[in-house]
């Protein structure tokens, strides 16, 4: 997956979604012009997607399902679930992680959020002035020249 990039008129909140830190920096530096209160700089970073926290949720499962046994049927469940192996958790916490994603996708749950690392500020470059008509001397006189060839 190729990195996005968004950009920030102060810092703290990032908008947009770019392929390109250009693009992001040609957009925020627009956005910036076009504020009511102009900045002085303007911020782009790449935007790291939030991890949905699918995964490494085996052994918290493993433990409510003892739990749940003993709660039912006393010592007679004391050794269920207790001799598993380090790879049979590690099995079950993949299995699981599949599905809470595919379900996360399925009903439009993932996480639209995200952080941005590798920040980088950049200058608003000024506007050239933008005369008036009246502000412009007009020419009166047009005289002649001379010129060497």
């Amino acid at each position: 997956m190729s990195a996005e990039y968004a950009y920030s008129l102060n810092g703290e909140h990032y908008r947009g979604t770019f392929s390109s830190r250009e693009e992001a920096v040609v957009q925020a530096i627009d956005a910036a012009r076009r504020a009511a209160e102009p900045p002085q700089s303007v911020y782009v970073g790449r935007m790291v997607p939030a991890d949905p926290k699918a995964g490494g949720h085996a052994r918290w499962i493993i433990s409510n399902m003892i739990a749940r046994a003993r709660e039912e049927f006393g010592d007679a469940a004391s050794s269920y679930l207790t001799r598993l192996s380090k790879q049979q958790i590690e099995n079950l916490d993949e299995t699981l992680e599949l599905v809470i994603r595919e379900w996360l996708h399925r009903h439009d749950l993932m996480p639209h959020f995200f952080k941005v690392e590798a920040i980088g500020e950049y200058s608003v470059p000024t506007a050239p002035e933008v005369r008036t008509a009246s502000e412009v001397r007009e020419v009166q006189e047009i005289g002649s020249g001379e010129y060497e060839t």
